[in-house]
């Protein structure tokens, strides 16, 4: 059983034509007939009546299979839909969106940030100061990735669509929280928060961190 064959066949049955299914997988009818053929000939039973004049008729096997080889086919474009997305992240540059409540914050997210942009280099950092509120309105819509918080957040930002997490600064007696999506957590806020878990002797010298392009949007003073 071959996924060229699998395709034929739902294109047979989709578009109830062997012409028409032949011109949708760019290939000649009769070796559309033929992969078809093959393929009740591998799972040993008949997939298609072919008494009926209408094609693409289905027998029980082959209705069962179709909606398996549908789940086949959804599989391998979903697959190759995220494979090209990640080169295009790779060759245009994505951007890891991080939100602050205070302007101040910025004197430690360069220090946050060093293993991370060491290790992905063209990966753009994008910093957004606002207020809590609007971080979290953000951080819900997926227009921010994570957020660095200097102070411990509000018992009512702790609630089930978000988790708040307490971690230890790479200074004595520093604290600092990060805040992310509980659902839907982007594969860059991942890799970023992974990156403040590892020891800070690995990051990158400060001379390599002045030299990273910070984004800063200031849409609102912090409350």
């Amino acid at each position: 059983m071959e996924l060229m064959q699998l395709e034929m066949f739902v294109a047979v049955v989709e578009e109830r034509s062997f012409q028409r299914a032949a011109e949708r997988v760019f290939r000649t009818q009769p070796a559309v007939s033929t992969g078809v053929q093959k393929l009740e000939e591998s799972v040993g039973a008949s997939l298609i009546d072919r008494t009926q004049r209408q094609g693409g008729r289905l027998t029980p096997a082959g209705e069962l299979l179709y909606e398996c080889a549908s789940r086949m086919l959804g599989l391998r474009d979903e697959a190759l839909s995220v494979l090209k997305a990640k080169d295009e992240e790779s060759s245009c540059g994505a951007s890891l969106r991080i939100g602050v409540t205070s302007l101040d914050d910025f004197e430690s997210v360069p220090r946050l940030t060093r293993l991370f942009h060491t290790e992905n280099p063209k990966i753009r950092l994008e910093i957004s100061c606002n207020c809590l509120v609007n971080l979290l309105s953000e951080l819900g819509d997926r227009r921010m990735d994570i957020l660095l918080l200097s102070g411990r957040p509000k018992t009512g930002v702790q609630n089930k669509n978000v988790v708040v997490t307490r971690r230890k600064g790479s200074r004595a007696q520093e604290w600092f929280w990060t805040v992310r999506p509980r659902l839907g957590f982007s594969r860059l806020g991942y890799a970023f928060e992974e990156s403040l878990q590892r020891p800070t002797k690995a990051a990158a010298s400060s001379r390599e961190v002045r030299r990273t392009e910070l984004r800063i949007h200031s849409s609102a003073k912090a409350s």
